[in-house]
Formats: C-alpha cells, sequence, structure tokens
C-alpha cells in the first residue's frame, strides 16, 4: 500500500462509523459510507443490494461512476463478479478480460480497468456487496479488501439500525435475512427523482412491497455510425415482474414523443416488456390513496348504473355454480380482502354448495408517517399450507394490491392459488395477473356500490354504478 494510504482509510472508517451513529437518514448514512470509500480510495465506489427476488443486484448508492455506467441495466447476481453468490471478495485485474464482468464493453467505456467486490452481510445472509472501481490496473491488496470489507459492514449495521428504529424486524446477529423481508433494504435504496410524480410513484411501489429502480437502463434507438444519437431511458424497472414503466405525468406534449419512442423501443428490443402510465392513469392511482387533484374532487353522488340488482344476483349465482363444479372433491378456503369485497363474498359463498372454509384479511390504506410498505393490519387465522385457496376480490384494476396478497399468501405454503374477482378494470392493468373467475368487466371510470365507495359512501348501494362527475365550476385542480 502507498506510504499514507492507511491515514486515509481510517479517516474513512472514522468518518463512516460517526455517520452510522448520527441519526442520519439511511440513505444520507450510505451515501456517506460509499462516498468515503471512493475518495480513499482514489477510485469509483457503489453500493450494490439484492432486489426481493434475490437474483438482481440493484444500485442503491455511488460515488465517481458516469451515468452511462449506471444506466447500464439490472445486474444479474450470478453473473456480475459473483461475490454475492460466493460470499467471498472478488478482485478483478482486467474487466475486459474477466468473464465474470457482466457488462465489460459498458465498463471499458466508462474508463474503468480493474475492479473489486465485497459482499455485505446482514446476519447469516449476503445482502449486496460493496464495489471498487478504478481507472487504472490495480492488484488489489488484503489491506484493501479489509477496508473496503470495513466499510460494508458498517453498510449493514446502518441497515440493520434503520431497520430497529422504524420498528421492523431486522435479522438477529447469526439469523437468517429472510426472517426479517426486503423492507430494511428498500429503506436503502437512493434515488434523485426529476420529478415529483415519479417518487410518489416509488412511494406506491413501497406500499404494495414492489421492488424498483430509477432509471436503471438506457437503450440506445438511432446510431450514426458507432455513435448513438438518440436513447430512451424508462422511469422504472420492477424486477420481480420484469416489467419498465414510464410515466407522462408532467406535460402532456411530451406523449407523442414517449410513444414515438416507446415503438422504436418494441421494435428495436422486442424481449422488452413496458407500459406508459398515463396522467390520467397516474392521478386515478393517486387518489384510490387520497392524494393528487382527483383526490379533491367531491362527487355529485350516483351516475350512470352499470349492474342492477338482479344482474348482480344472477351474475353471482352464476359464478357460485361454477366453483362449486370445478372444486366438488375438495374443501377451498375462500379469503377475502377487507372491505370493498363483504357484499359480494357474502352473497357468493350462500350459493356455494361445497363444503368450505371462510376467513378474511385487510391491508392499511397509503398515507400516514409509516407508509413505506403494506402493513397486514388482519391476517388469515386458518392454516392454509397445503390446502386449495379462492382469492376473492371486488374489483382488480392495477394488480398493485392482489400482487402483494398473493405473494403472501404463497409464503403460507398454499398448494393452490386461484382468483375470482367480481369486477375486472382491464385497462388499468399495470402488473398482468391471471383471473381465473370474473363477473363483470368494467370501463376506465370510478364506479361504486356493492362495497365499493367513494370516501366511504356509496357502499350499501345494492346496485353498481358510476361516480358522477362533478361540476367543472367547482373544480380546482392542483398544478403539476
Amino acid at each position: 500500500m502507498p506510504v499514507g494510504k492507511e491515514r486515509y482509510y481510517y479517516k474513512a472508517v472514522r468518518r463512516a462509523s460517526a455517520a452510522v451513529n448520527s441519526g442520519l437518514e439511511l440513505k444520507a448514512v450510505l451515501a456517506t459510507i460509499v462516498r468515503g470509500t471512493a475518495r480513499a480510495m482514489n477510485a469509483g465506489a457503489s453500493l450494490v443490494l439484492l432486489d426481493a427476488t434475490k437474483k438482481k443486484l440493484i444500485h442503491s448508492a455511488s460515488w465517481g461512476l458516469p451515468q452511462s455506467y449506471l444506466r447500464k441495466g439490472i445486474m444479474d447476481a450470478d453473473r456480475s463478479l459473483t461475490e454475492v453468490p460466493t460470499g467471498q471478495p472478488v478482485a478483478i485485474l482486467d474487466v475486459a478480460q474477466d468473464s465474470r464482468v457482466q457488462y465489460p464493453d459498458l465498463a471499458r467505456k466508462a474508463g474503468i480497468v480493474s475492479m473489486l467486490g465485497v459482499p455485505l452481510t446482514i446476519g447469516a445472509t449476503v445482502a449486496g456487496s460493496m464495489r471498487v472501481y478504478t481507472r487504472q490496473t490495480v492488484e488489489f491488496s488484503n489491506q484493501d479488501i479489509n477496508f473496503v470489507t470495513a466499510m460494508a459492514n458498517l453498510a449493514a449495521v446502518a441497515i440493520n439500525n434503520d431497520a430497529l428504529r422504524q420498528q421492523k424486524t431486522p435479522a438477529e446477529p447469526g439469523g437468517d435475512l429472510s426472517e426479517a423481508g426486503t423492507a430494511p433494504l428498500r429503506q436503502a435504496r437512493s434515488a434523485s427523482f426529476a420529478h415529483p410524480s415519479e417518487e410518489e410513484f416509488a412511494q406506491i411501489l413501497d406500499f404494495y412491497n414492489i421492488e424498483w429502480a430509477y432509471e436503471p437502463q438506457s437503450f440506445p434507438l438511432a446510431w450514426e455510425g458507432e455513435r448513438v444519437t438518440e436513447m430512451f431511458t424508462p422511469d422504472f424497472y420492477l424486477p420481480g415482474l420484469e416489467l419498465y414503466v414510464e410515466l407522462t405525468t408532467m406535460k402532456q406534449s411530451l406523449v407523442t414523443e414517449k410513444n414515438h419512442k416507446l415503438r422504436c423501443l418494441r421494435e428495436l428490443y422486442p424481449e422488452i416488456n413496458i407500459t406508459l402510465l398515463y396522467k390520467k392513469d397516474f392521478d386515478r392511482l393517486l387518489a384510490k390513496f387520497g392524494y393528487g387533484p382527483l383526490a379533491q374532487e367531491r362527487g355529485q353522488g350516483v351516475g350512470e348504473i352499470l349492474h342492477s340488482s338482479a344482474e348482480i344476483q344472477r351474475r353471482v349465482r352464476e359464478m357460485a355454480k361454477k366453483l362449486s363444479k370445478d372444486y366438488a372433491n375438495r374443501r377451498p378456503v375462500m379469503i377475502g380482502v377487507l372491505r370493498g369485497v363483504f357484499c359480494f363474498m357474502a352473497d357468493l359463498i350462500r350459493q356455494m354448495t361445497i363444503p368450505l372454509d371462510v376467513d378474511f384479511m385487510a391491508i392499511s390504506y397509503y398515507g400516514g408517517e409509516d407508509s413505506t410498505i403494506v402493513k397486514i393490519t388482519k391476517d388469515i387465522d386458518i392454516n392454509v399450507d397445503g390446502r386449495l385457496v379462492i382469492l376473492v376480490e371486488d374489483i382488480v384494476d392495477t394488480g398493485f394490491t392482489l400482487n402483494f396478497v398473493i405473494n403472501h399468501l404463497k409464503a403460507k405454503g398454499v398448494a393452490e392459488l386461484v382468483v375470482c374477482t367480481l369486477l375486472d378494470k382491464r385497462t388499468r392493468r399495470i402488473i398482468d395477473i391471471p383471473l381465473d373467475y370474473v363477473g363483470f368487466k368494467v370501463p376506465d371510470e370510478f364506479v361504486i356500490g356493492y362495497g365499493l365507495d367513494y370516501r366511504e359512501e356509496y357502499r350499501n348501494l345494492p346496485f353498481i354504478s358510476l361516480l358522477s362527475k362533478p361540476s367543472p365550476l367547482k373544480i380546482r385542480r392542483g398544478k403539476r
């Protein structure tokens, strides 16, 4: 090690330790640790964390790395350096010649020559890595590796401490992070959003426990020779769903341009799954949780009736008959998510002609001081391990809630799970989850009645209708 470098390492560890004990927000603490690592080693540095699938690595904090390299794409834990699956430090002397570098061409264009990856361990589980990137050939010494290991350990302590402060269950020393869930790691993500709408969307994803990465990849769309002249960087990537999401909430004038880029991207990269979330879709998504301009509008009452009481009861009988026939020789557990489902589920089970068990669960709503993740306010009481579960929903729109509930129930060991919903608002779907039994398809409008509410009103209506639109003269829409 060059003379005097020990002094820089010591200072970096001391400052990182002070940050861990400072009470600062987790993102600020991790940024301090990564920045200190980079400066002490005169290199770039990043903290990458495993996503909820434990297969992908996502940049959480970085220093001294160009955006072009950070947006190279999501990294596969098994293909990128391999320090995470092996749990051992990995030193790369020449990124251009080593097969353990997932994006060697992009690393070379970013001026990266050598790399070092040290696993970040929480309890007994490897949760990510601290990585160092140099612009010159470096044979990393044991002291270098020990220093980066110390910084990675401090990052792990910061993540665990934050879990304690948030009153979530951290991994106990020597325990398994899977027992604590991925909430501490989600708290560690850092992103500088270009617009408040993007931050709001990230909060909604956090609420539903959906892993995300902000602008992780830029796709070349046009070239002049070897020079890229046009790029497209989707706003979000959801690795667990292998889905990119682009928001169009800033200026409607950008919609045409974004649609053009989307068409080009789909032609050039047909394997990419991407969806465009329009302004009206995003406003309605926010309004569902009481936020945004649409949440401030007051409905005028009942609008057009979509399905009468007699029509609903006839369709419920048909669905109950089909369910009873399909599972005649089994005893399913029917589970409803409160509260909107109570009318539909009560009528449905009364029409069933087979033995069954019934249970309910409830989740918290978006908002409040601690809203970074869905909270199960009432879990099921029945043991569903090895059982057939019929999940009953009142309405499926974006698929966020349904996706969360399905994952929650599957973790309990259900043998088979089918979804039965009264209403399907297909045009709103972001997460495409198969629906096994559907009562009615409804338009992309706000519907009320038969258990569905608008600000806790109209649940007791015996029919399903649109919510009448307020008078334009009385609306004051917030500026975005």
